[in-house]
């Protein structure tokens, strides 16, 4: 006897949509923890993520863009990490896995307030983010992360108007490599210059290429790219408004974002992590000019660089403001969040 699967009604499937992510917004992360190692990990430790893209030929190609010679993914990275810092492949595991607690310190080391000033010192004297960096792309590899940056890459795969791609917060490159290994001209920019040195060593290691733009020495150039991606980078800047103007600027005609807004409950593990609520962000982005066309899953949307006149432009910027920061609307996302944490922690179950 054969049964046949009963289709989703598509309103269903929408509102189910909805309703996770509006869970996931009302449940800022907390600080990372230690990371998981998937050769020692306990049973049922392990997330699994990554549904369907693990399988596909994006993510096959994101694993070997990681791989160095004839090494796998996990030696490749820990190759990378141990070389590049001088180190032993176990001191550069315990590194990776332990990565926030040593951040915590150099944060502390640079002066430990929260001015602009402090930040960006931290920024760009930090190696902590290296490793962690690495590490969540080798987990994404495995299955057990979010598979950002093959999200990204297939999306814009399908609908980007042209090659050009900048990764606006490179970090250690990795997103970069997936780009230019199908065959996009990639540009890796950050406020990070020992991330950027780390990146350069990678990339240069494996014979690829990518053009590179520290942020703290020049901006963007106008109308250079058709497609950027800002995967767990805008949650780190204080002006979010400002560089989301500067983005619109450097994409050209028909250009597409792809970003998430990664809100943390504030704690001594997340002082970098300017945001634990995402409204005012997601309207920062959208009065600079991006129009939001499509949630990709994992906190990642797609927006589409508009290109209104002075009167849409008004009535959208109005209605954006309705819909996402007015006292209305921020009055009802606080009503809401306890019953949604609480609708979160019943289906977790």
């Amino acid at each position: 006897m054969t049964t046949t699967a009963t289709p989703v009604n598509p309103l269903t499937r929408a509102l189910k949509k909805g309703l996770r992510t509006a869970i996931e917004n009302a449940r800022p992360n907390a600080e990372s923890g230690v990371h998981v190692d998937p050769l020692t990990a306990a049973p049922g430790e392990l997330p699994n993520l990554g549904g369907t893209v693990r399988s596909t030929p994006e993510m096959r190609m994101f694993r070997r863009v990681l791989q160095l010679d004839d090494h796998d993914v996990r030696e490749s990275v820990l190759d990378d990490l141990a070389t590049y810092h001088g180190i032993s492949a176990e001191e550069a595991r315990q590194r990776a896995l332990h990565w926030e607690e040593e951040s915590v310190h150099e944060w502390e080391a640079v002066d430990g307030s929260a001015s602009d000033e402090a930040r960006v010192a931290f920024y760009r004297t930090q190696q902590s983010w290296g490793f962690d960096l690495m590490w969540w792309g080798y987990l994404q590899s495995e299955g057990h992360a979010d598979p950002a940056s093959v999200i990204a890459y297939r999306w814009l795969q399908q609908y980007s108007p042209g090659r050009r791609h900048l990764d606006f917060g490179s970090g250690v490159g990795i997103t970069s490599q997936l780009f230019e290994e199908g065959g996009w001209k990639t540009t890796a920019a950050d406020l990070s210059s020992t991330l950027l040195d780390f990146a350069q060593f990678r990339l240069q290691r494996r014979g690829q290429k990518a053009d590179y733009i520290d942020l703290a020495e020049s901006g963007l150039p106008a109308g250079e790219f058709d497609a950027i991606t800002a995967i767990d980078t805008l949650a780190h800047v204080p002006d979010l408004y400002g560089t989301a103007v500067q983005l619109h600027a450097a994409l050209g005609r028909g250009g597409y974002l792809i970003a998430n807004i990664d809100v943390r409950e504030a704690s001594r593990e997340t002082v970098w992590h300017l945001y634990d609520d995402d409204l005012r962000a997601r309207y920062d982005l959208q009065r600079a000019g991006f129009v939001p066309v499509a949630d990709l899953g994992y906190g990642l949307v797609a927006y589409r660089k508009a290109a209104d006149g002075p009167t849409r432009t008004l009535l959208r910027t109005t209605y954006d403001w309705f819909t996402l920061v007015s006292p209305p609307r921020r009055a009802l996302r606080a009503l809401a969040r306890p019953a949604l944490r609480l609708l979160g922690k019943l289906l977790r179950r």
